[in-house]
C-alpha cells in the first residue's frame, strides 16, 4: 500500500508539475510578445516613442537583462539572487503600479505605462524567477556568435587561419552585459567575427588564461594569432559597433 501511495504521489506532482517558460506563456506573453528585439532597434523604436515596433509591453530579454542587473546583489551566486527576484516578483507582480519596484528606466517606463497585477501562486513565481533568470543569456547565445572552447578554437583557428578571440568576463560585470546586448549580436559584428576570428567566452572568475597572460578588467578581449600561438594584444572596455569593428580590422592588420 505504501509503495502505491508513493507513486500516486510522483504522479499528482508530475502532473501539476510546469515550467517558467509555461507560467510566462499563460500569464505575460499576450503583452510581452515578442521575446527578443536586438538592443539597437529598441534603442531607437525607444527614442520614437514606440511608433516603430507598437510594442504593448518591454520584451522578454530587456526583462531578464533588467532583473539580474537591478535585482539583488549581483555578486552572490545565482541561486542567491534567484531568491532575492522570486520576492521582488511576488511584490511587483501584485502592485505593478509601485514606481519604487519598477526595474524599468524612467524612459521605457514613460512608453507603456503601469501594468495591471498578476495573479501567481508561490510556485509559479519560483519557475518564473528560474525562466526570466536565465533567459537573456540564452539569447545571447542564440542570436550571437558560435563561441567554443580555448582549445577547440585553436584547432578550428589553425586550420581556417583566423584569430583567436577570448572575451574575458564575469557574472556581474555591467559592461560584459553591455557589450553582448549591444555589440556581439549586431549583423555587421557576427558578419567580421564569423569570417576572420573565432571566439572563445571565458569566465575570468574560474577560468584561466592560455599563454601565460594576466587577466585585465573585464569585459576584456585577448587577440591570439593561433598559428603561432603568440599574443596579439590585450584590452579592456566596452564600445560601440563601430568602435569595434575598427579594433578587429587594426588587429587583421597586425598579424
Amino acid at each position: 500500500m505504501k509503495k502505491i501511495v508513493g507513486w500516486m504521489l510522483l504522479a499528482s506532482s508530475m502532473l501539476f508539475a510546469f515550467s517558467g517558460e509555461e507560467v510566462f506563456k499563460t500569464k505575460c506573453a499576450s503583452c510581452h510578445t515578442p521575446y527578443y528585439i536586438p538592443q539597437s532597434k529598441l534603442n531607437i523604436n525607444y527614442q520614437h516613442n514606440n511608433k516603430d515596433l507598437n510594442l504593448s509591453a518591454p520584451t522578454l530579454t530587456e526583462l531578464s537583462f533588467r532583473l539580474k542587473d537591478q535585482v539583488g546583489d549581483r555578486t552572490t551566486d545565482a541561486e542567491g539572487q534567484k531568491f532575492e527576484i522570486e520576492e521582488w516578483l511576488t511584490a511587483f507582480l501584485k502592485d505593478p503600479s509601485s514606481n519604487k519596484k519598477s526595474i524599468l528606466k524612467k524612459e521605457t517606463r514613460k512608453v507603456f505605462g503601469d501594468m495591471p497585477p498578476v495573479e501567481v501562486d508561490e510556485d509559479e513565481v519560483e519557475a518564473l524567477a528560474d525562466f526570466m533568470y536565465d533567459y537573456a543569456e540564452k539569447m545571447m547565445v542564440k542570436h550571437g556568435v558560435k563561441r567554443y572552447s580555448y582549445e577547440d578554437a585553436l584547432k578550428k583557428a589553425k586550420a581556417e587561419g583566423k584569430i583567436v578571440l577570448i572575451e574575458g568576463y564575469i557574472p556581474f560585470c555591467r559592461g560584459c552585459i553591455w557589450m553582448d546586448r549591444n555589440v556581439m549580436v549586431e549583423p555587421e559584428v557576427k558578419v567580421a567575427l564569423n569570417k576572420d576570428f573565432v571566439l572563445v567566452k571565458m569566465n575570468l572568475l574560474v577560468e584561466k588564461l592560455p599563454l601565460g597572460m594576466k587577466r585585465l578588467g573585464t569585459p576584456s578581449f585577448y587577440f591570439i594569432d593561433a598559428k603561432n600561438e603568440k599574443v596579439i594584444d590585450m584590452l579592456e572596455g566596452t564600445g560601440t559597433v563601430e568602435e569595434f569593428l575598427s579594433l578587429l580590422e587594426s588587429i587583421k592588420k597586425r598579424v
